[in-house]
């Protein structure tokens, strides 16, 4: 959390692919046991409270399926399709304050029930599906103004695809705010499998007041990808007093990323497929991407495919990555080499690396990890 008091952590068991089908589980979703969530005093490590999730699937790789913003937490159960909103509260306790899935409203279940009308099985679809629809319904009635070919446009615009609409599952959330959802849906291949660019995805803002999804874009979209080109930051949601999140650098706040950016547009082969894959990356990923200066693209440039503020694992090269002057630009100021200093590693094995640099100490961490070898740990410091 922002005021260091509290940290959020999460432990899972195994992953199990072959679950038996429980009611209201996605088929073909994965099951795991038992997730938990710890909210760990960070004083003195003691653990205030917890809250578990039993045969559900929620991607815990790289905080993924779950999003901090201010004292709030969304976690997203893929296997079930529920967004549960958690609240941290001052004395160190995690209470649900929302549930967003098969119910919208926190009486709708209870409304249903007293008109007779419980859901039995699959005969009512989920509230958010159900918001979903209606929205691509209206939209598509609207673009439409002739009374006569309505009926038609609906037809080949909604009705045509209505069982793809259906099918769409949510795949991840993030927090605009504290009352918008940036909700990702897509199919559920798309939801387990790590490459995402390839598949059909909707974006929606989603408002948890009033339950209404208040926009939706597909992962083509050119108008959402022109939104990610100039507002880049406001994806992040970094509270205002974020101490070291307003100074990661971006597309939106350098010229130099966003010239790196239109860069990389310029020599795509394809627009839509470029844009397809920029749009993978959102919704972004809480606590991704690192403010240290060493990232900052207005003081030094290097090669993004070995290293970057944003967190994930990288392939490994035998030579050092160079971080170059920009205002110097055939100056080196320093290199970093994750692995052993020894070299003596087998070049044919695959290795891949990570990096977790410290928000503003010239300090950073190197993990590599070489199949069937020990993993290397190296910590990195300026001279």
């Amino acid at each position: 959390m922002e005021g260091h008091k509290y940290g959020l952590f999460a432990t899972s068991t195994a992953q199990s692919n072959d679950s038996s089908a429980t009611e209201g589980a996605i088929h073909g979703v994965p099951s795991i046991e038992k997730i938990t969530f710890y909210l760990v005093r960070l004083e003195d490590g003691a653990i205030l409270d917890e809250k578990a999730f039993c045969n559900d699937f929620i991607n815990l790789a790289h905080s993924i399926g779950a999003y901090l913003y201010e004292d709030l937490v969304c976690i997203v159960s893929l296997r079930y399709q529920t967004i549960h909103v958690l609240q941290i509260r001052d004395s160190g306790n995690l209470v649900e304050v929302r549930r967003i899935g098969a119910f919208c409203q926190e009486d709708d279940e209870l409304y249903l029930h007293s008109h007779g009308q419980a859901a039995q099985g699959s005969s009512f679809l989920p509230g958010i599906k159900q918001r979903l629809l209606s929205f691509i319904f209206r939209k598509t009635w609207n673009e439409e103004p002739d009374q006569t070919l309505r009926v038609q446009h609906l037809k080949k615009k909604f009705y045509f695809h209505f069982q793809d609409y259906v099918d769409l599952i949510i795949w991840k959330v993030q927090f605009l705010d504290r009352h918008h959802l940036f909700i990702k849906f897509g199919s559920v291949d798309g939801g387990v499998s790590r490459s995402t660019e390839q598949n059909l995805a909707f974006f929606a803002v989603y408002n948890m007041e009033t339950t209404e999804i208040v926009s939706l874009y597909q992962n083509s979209s050119e108008e959402l990808y022109s939104l990610f080109e100039h507002f880049y930051d406001h994806f992040h949601a970094n509270p205002q007093n974020s101490s070291h999140g307003n100074f990661i650098s971006s597309h939106s706040n350098s010229v130099h990323a966003l010239d790196q950016l239109r860069t990389i547009k310029n020599k795509a082969s394809s627009s839509p497929q470029f844009v397809k894959k920029m749009m993978a990356s959102l919704p972004y990923t809480c606590q991704s991407q690192s403010p240290s200066p060493y990232f900052d693209l207005t003081l030094f440039r290097y090669d993004e495919k070995l290293i970057s503020a944003i967190d994930r694992h990288r392939n490994c090269t035998e030579h050092p990555i160079k971080f170059i002057s920009v205002r110097q630009p055939n100056v080196v100021k320093f290199k970093i080499k994750p692995g052993s200093d020894s070299g003596a590693s087998d070049s044919r094995a695959k290795r891949i690396s990570s990096f977790l640099f410290h928000p503003f100490f010239p300090l950073a961490l190197s993990i590599q990890q070489t199949y069937m070898q020990p993993t290397v740990v190296n910590v990195h410091f300026r001279r």
